[in-house]
């Protein structure tokens, strides 16, 4: 039985609910001392939100995807990799047929092909943001591999994930988000609760069911925090709601 999981996703639809009211039509990036530190743009974490809104809308029928999906459009042409990821998370109600296909997600897609360097064998990070670093990190390939995977450029998505897998994070979510990658696996820190609720969602989608949940029911109710900063962020409740969601049958594994 997973009484359980159809438990959290009330709680998280309720949750949902609550961050809308307070961000309008802002996008949520982190609470901090009972407030939404928001943005414009969305940042990196944009197509959180969008996912949020979207398994909120498959659980209740409440709309209010659409126009936030479109205003993930301004990083469209953004020189980061992490484009890839904003329009992967953010694209799951188009995929899931709530809003018509956008344009812009096939042509992130094809653009992100478009920049793989084969010199260096990946998608370069780029400069839009946290331009200071390396030109691979660990979390260069979530959301960017099935995004080109989804729009047919299937051996720069396996080339691009090849240059990732020998990557060694030594923090908690570059751990988890390799963990979305098939073959990687790593002993979280039970200190950053956003990486164990993503590396719940990796196991789920390996077909590793208990270990998923196993990790999704470990969860503080309410609380996913980034341990680097110790604030509850977006992407902590996405994947814990998209845990939540894949445990009682809501959406399929495959869908984000």
């Amino acid at each position: 039985m997973s009484d359980w999981a159809h438990d959290l996703v009330h709680r998280m639809c309720e949750q949902v609910d609550e961050t809308e009211a307070a961000v309008g039509e802002r996008f949520p990036l982190y609470l901090h001392d009972g407030r939404w530190k928001t943005s414009a743009r969305g940042s990196w974490t944009g197509g959180f939100w969008a996912g949020l809104l979207t398994l909120r809308e498959l659980a209740t029928g409440a709309g209010g995807v659409g126009p936030v999906r479109d205003r993930l459009d301004v990083w469209a042409d953004a020189d980061t990799v992490l484009r890839g990821m904003i329009f992967w998370y953010g694209s799951g109600a188009e995929r899931l047929g709530l809003v018509a296909p956008r344009p812009s997600t096939a042509k992130v897609a094809d653009s992100l092909a478009g920049d793989f360097d084969q010199e260096l064998g990946a998608i370069p990070w780029g400069t839009a943001l946290a331009a200071d670093g390396p030109p691979v990190r660990a979390d260069g390939a979530a959301g960017v591999v099935p995004l080109l995977e989804a729009h047919g450029h299937h051996d720069i998505a396996r080339r691009h994930r090849d240059a990732h897998r020998s990557l060694d994070p030594d923090w908690p979510r570059g751990q988890a988000w390799l963990m979305l990658e098939p073959g990687r696996n790593f002993s979280l820190s039970t200190e950053d609760s956003s990486a164990v609720a993503i590396a719940s969602v990796a196991f789920l989608k390996a077909g590793r069911r208990d270990e998923g949940e196993r990790l999704l029911r470990s969860l503080p109710e309410g609380a996913e925090y980034d341990g680097m900063t110790g604030l509850k962020v977006v992407w902590g409740d996405f994947f814990t709601f998209l845990g939540a969601a894949v445990v009682t049958g809501l959406v399929p594994p495959d869908a984000w």
